[in-house]
């Protein structure tokens, strides 16, 4: 599935000193039956948010406690986090967390945006990747008419709304690709890109890609087996570290799911590169062609369509991957050549 633009975003990696600890336990409490509440010594830092263990007796949640102050984009974020985790919860056996109660902003008593979710306790290789197959086969039905954010109605149901930079919602991937081309930033300048380079082929790098945006909106229309709806739902951190496992490598849930939306078909996750010589690299390869098999196999299972695993062609995988790293995290490369197959 083809990834929107979102930039990445800074944090000093520090317990907020901002937050007010005190209240986030008295708010926990007060939402859990006036349960007392207390703050162990664990917690989990990433890029943009803090997670941390809170305890009432012998039953835990976990606080998840977004790092920064809040902005109207992260605001709209957590909100369309919510309304993903909750539609896989309604469509899918995917488990997922239940959220206890979130403040998507700044303006409550803790000073911080968070929620307050389930904590999922947590290979024998083929059990796990039959199972995380399962998962993506069970998301691949879950459709929505236009490519976009998840809002929610007054009356409680679902819609597509824009996603943060590109707008929207757009009703045809061609729409999409073009909002892309026209808002794609490389965030590395050309000074930094070439320091980067040293002797290497510099003038060459810069080009292809300052050209990519182009090349992307010149193959709109073309690429897209699926130009209308619906359209998948995408988890844009599908990742190991997201997905929990108990002692014996059972997948208990799925966890964030910040960034959730409907995008155009075509699959991620693909490290281009053609053939490798290094084992751990070959290895990665044999295990991609072992997990596409399970894909196959549970799609037939579970009765869903083979749109997904139709999907698995290379040169369609190097155009996703190419639009995820060309914004974020900007990774250096001849972004041109993905284009190359389509010229045709």
């Amino acid at each position: 599935m083809l990834p929107p633009i979102s930039f990445p975003q800074k944090s000093k990696r520090r317990l907020p000193r901002r937050v007010n600890w005190d209240a986030l336990c008295k708010y926990a409490s007060f939402k859990n039956s006036d349960s007392p509440c207390r703050l162990p010594d664990q917690s989990a830092i990433g890029g943009v948010h803090l997670v941390r263990l809170l305890t009432f007796g012998d039953t835990q949640w976990i606080a998840r406690v977004q790092l920064e102050p809040s902005t109207p984009a992260t605001t709209s974020l957590l909100s369309a986090d919510i309304n993903v985790m909750e539609v896989v919860r309604a469509r899918t056996n995917i488990r997922v967390p239940e959220i206890y109660r979130y403040e998507p902003s700044n303006e409550n008593s803790v000073d911080a945006a968070f929620f307050l979710m389930e904590i999922l306790p947590g290979e024998k290789r083929e059990a796990f990747f039959k199972k995380v197959a399962s998962i993506q086969v069970q998301l691949s039905p879950v459709r929505l008419p236009k490519i976009g954010s998840l809002i929610r109605r007054d009356d409680k149901s679902f819609d597509v709304g824009p996603l943060p930079v590109l707008g929207g919602p757009f009703s045809t991937a061609t729409e999409f690709y073009l909002a892309w081309a026209k808002h794609a930033r490389f965030p590395t300048n050309d000074k930094e890109i070439r320091k980067s380079m040293q002797s290497g082929p510099g003038d060459e790098t810069l080009s292809s890609i300052h050209n990519f945006p182009r090349s992307v909106r010149d193959l709109a229309g073309k690429r897209s087996a699926c130009d209308t709806g619906p359209f998948p739902l995408y988890h844009p951190d599908f990742h190991h570290s997201n997905i929990i496992v108990d002692d014996s490598f059972a997948v208990l849930g799925v966890i964030d799911w910040e960034g959730g939306c409907a995008v155009p078909w075509g699959p991620d996750n693909y490290d281009a590169g053609g053939k490798h010589r290094d084992p751990d690299a070959i290895r990665r390869l044999s295990e991609r062609v072992q997990y596409a098999r399970f894909v196959q196999e549970m799609e037939s299972e579970l009765g869903v369509d083979e749109r997904l695993s139709r999907l698995m062609d290379s040169e369609i995988q190097g155009l996703a991957q190419a639009m995820k790293v060309y914004h974020d995290p900007g990774k250096l490369g001849f972004y041109c050549d993905v284009r190359r197959p389509f010229r045709k």
